[in-house]
């Protein structure tokens, strides 16, 4: 296997600040697995994106990209990413039909502009980009099978929450992520150059795209005690990390025309301290199955709930 542990974790430690905090509270044999599915991750993220300095080497970034594709259906492969997923199926048990519906979203995003159309449309994106990545993670933190349907549920909540504090960035580069009948069918550069009555339009779509968020995110923990010790916590700290994103855009009024809000490390630090002690931020449902009305767009996609191969 080529990638090395200090590569995939600077890698983690330079994209994924709130991860790599996170990643401090894991067991450490753990935290670099997840390191390298996250560094997989990036690297199938930058071969999709086609931002190469000539076309030539874009050719070959979605060459690239679609071998892997092909690698891991067929089981096995020479590319060092295909032999780090495959590595982490056989150690870990890794879904790689997962990592599929990955690189399938991947492309799609930059093959068609992203113009978001209906709930189904959001919800189907954000399984692709971050729902599958869920499924991926679950093995690699020791989560067992039922918990596969809640990894799906963080990673649909953060990638709302992405969604959420990236409206004015977004719209920048000619892409809408909030669904457009939410919106009044606004589009990029509509968002873009929005006055105060579209802007406040936009807002509440925000706040309604982060109230939905809490339902998944409530699932979310509903799955955390199915995550072994250290690593429940760290999972548990990073979804607190990440929901705070949404507080804070909240607290400033969704004035989300100002660009993008985080969280700053002392506010990390409260949150994993609250956390640590008892008292985490998100708190559960308190359902003993998932509720696979959550799923309900997503239903025939892996390791979701209603999905025949689950």
């Amino acid at each position: 296997m080529t990638a090395q542990p200090d590569t995939a974790e600077a890698i983690l430690a330079r994209h994924g600040k709130s991860f790599r905090f996170a990643s401090y509270f894991m067991e450490r044999d753990d935290a670099h697995d997840a390191a390298l599915l996250y560094m997989v991750c990036r690297e199938l993220d930058d071969l999709a994106d086609q931002d190469m300095p000539t076309e030539a080497e874009n050719a070959d970034a979605h060459r690239r990209l679609m071998a892997i594709r092909g690698e891991l259906l067929a089981g096995a492969g020479s590319d060092p990413l295909t032999q780090v997923l495959i590595d982490l199926q056989t150690r870990r048990g890794l879904d790689t039909r997962a990592a599929v519906a990955l690189i399938d979203a991947l492309i799609e995003d930059v093959r068609t502009p992203a113009l978001i159309q209906d709930e189904r449309d959001l919800m189907r994106y954000c399984y692709g980009v971050a729902g599958a990545v869920g499924v991926l993670m679950c093995p690699v933190v020791g989560a067992d099978d039922s918990a596969v349907p809640h990894g799906i549920d963080l990673g649909l909540a953060m990638q709302m929450t992405n969604i959420a504090r990236d409206v004015r960035e977004d719209a920048d580069m000619g892409r809408r992520y909030l669904p457009a009948e939410w919106i009044g069918h606004m589009g990029p550069e509509e968002i873009a150059r929005a006055d105060e009555g579209q802007r406040e339009q936009v807002a509440r779509a925000i706040d309604r795209l982060l109230t939905r968020a809490e339902a998944y995110y409530a699932s979310a923990a509903d799955g955390f005690n199915r995550i072994p010790g250290k690593n429940r916590r760290a999972i548990a700290v990073a979804a607190d990390v990440y929901r705070a994103i949404g507080f804070r855009l909240r607290r400033e009024r969704l004035a989300w025309w100002q660009g993008r809000v985080h969280v700053p490390l002392p506010g990390k630090m409260w949150l994993a301290t609250r956390r640590l002690s008892g008292r985490g931020a998100i708190k559960g449902s308190d359902r003993q199955r998932h509720d696979a009305d959550l799923h309900h767009h997503i239903a025939d996609l892996p390791g979701a709930h209603g999905s025949d191969n689950a």
